[in-house]
């Protein structure tokens, strides 16, 4: 409990410097940039790094692979879900609302058809994301609705996940 609280209080005074140092400024804050580079290490096992950070990203053992961790559409799931929970808290400590436990399972198919070389008119990638919210708070039905679709309209992952993003490719020596 004393963590939770503890977190929310820095989170709260991120925000309020981050809200003041655009108010004084009068402009928007720069952009987060984001680095990633991800190389193939053995069988099937990748490794990304970001900051200071090393995520191993696998494939299941019914493929071949290691399964020693999320395969690149779980990860996808992974980062809507965490997003939308990041953005519900973020929301909350800027319209000052009492939420707790916030919690939020995504769940989606992938066709493999494609990749094996097989016609088919499915997607290749996720055929779509369905997402569970839950979290506890004194909001009505309604209030809750309006709070999570301003969320999901303001998550940067959110974005590009409902919208369509430029994507340029550049073959590298």
């Amino acid at each position: 409990m004393k963590n939770h609280i503890l977190t929310n209080l820095l989170l709260i005074f991120t925000v309020l410097f981050i809200m003041s140092t655009i108010t004084q400024a009068n402009e928007k804050p720069a952009p987060y940039k984001i680095k990633v580079t991800s190389r193939e290490v053995k069988n099937r096992i990748v490794e990304s790094r970001v900051r200071n950070h090393r995520v191993v990203i696998d494939q299941p053992t019914d493929f071949g692979a290691d399964d020693l961790g999320p395969t690149p559409p779980e990860y996808l799931a992974i980062a809507y879900g965490s997003c939308v929970v990041s953005t519900l808290r973020f929301l909350a400590v800027l319209d000052k609302l009492e939420i707790q436990n916030i919690e939020v399972r995504v769940e989606g198919e992938v066709d493999f058809s494609r990749i094996m070389g097989l016609t088919t008119s499915n997607r290749a990638g996720l055929s779509g994301l369905r997402v569970f919210i839950k979290f506890e708070s004194t909001m009505t039905e309604i209030e809750k609705k309006a709070f999570v679709k301003k969320a999901m309209e303001l998550g940067a992952v959110l974005d590009n996940v409902q919208n369509k993003t430029d994507i340029s490719y550049e073959i590298v020596d």
